[in-house]
């Protein structure tokens, strides 16, 4: 898919499932359980034992949206495009990533945690920056102070996302917002496939309610 695409469509769902886990078999169990509650990106972080082949099992899903998470060299990226990877995300400031990516139309999120990263970020024309970890940067209060200051930059947020957060995020206008791999696999482990994908569907719901809360506060702005 174009990137543009892409990213349009994750600012239509906001949601990211990032999965790290210690094999590959729970990696595709946790993917797959988020994806099952709704859930329409997965990134699979390179920290995942066979990362590749998980990446390129779960693009045979269909339905969703896989990237590529925790990328930090070129390298990385290459392989991960070539299993068929949409998007690529790095926990920081990997510049270096941008123009690849693009060359290849796929969507690049390097990690940022300072108005001087951002702007770089902005400058390389990264897709969104990430503000990683977005709880300890500020959570959402963070986020709209940088806005002032970088109107036109689109951002994700990874970091101590749960459901008392979430629609803060929304209506901080964040593009993307990951749903960490230890609040997911702890979830997952506790409560169960059922339970679990309940909470996706929860997720989706409070999204869904700050979207229109967004878009009814534009209208009487206008």
């Amino acid at each position: 898919m174009d990137r543009i695409k892409l990213v349009a469509e994750l600012h239509a769902s906001r949601l990211v499932a990032v999965v790290r886990s210690t094999s590959p078999e729970d990696a595709l169990a946790l993917a797959n359980a988020a994806a099952d509650g709704g859930i329409k990106f997965v990134e699979i972080t390179f920290s995942v034992p066979g990362a590749l082949d998980v990446i390129k099992e779960l693009t045979r899903r269909g339905g969703i949206h896989v990237g590529a998470g925790t990328v930090l060299a070129p390298q990385q990226a290459e392989r991960a495009m070539g299993v068929g990877a949409e998007f690529i995300v790095s926990p920081s400031l990997e510049l270096n990533l941008v123009g690849l990516c693009h060359t290849a139309n796929i969507a690049c999120f390097p990690g940022a945690a300072t108005p001087t990263e951002i702007i770089a970020a902005q400058r390389a024309h990264a897709d969104l920056v990430k503000i990683f970890p977005a709880d300890l940067a500020g959570g959402p209060y963070f986020i709209r102070q940088m806005q002032g200051p970088f109107p036109d930059v689109r951002f994700m947020v990874s970091g101590g996302v749960s459901l008392d957060n979430v629609q803060e995020y929304v209506q901080a206008g964040v593009t993307g917002i990951c749903l960490g791999s230890a609040y997911l696999g702890g979830l997952l482990a506790a409560k169960g496939k059922k339970l679990f994908v309940k909470e996706m569907q929860q997720f989706l719901k409070l999204v869904a309610q700050a979207q229109s809360k967004n878009i009814k506060a534009r209208k009487r702005g206008k």
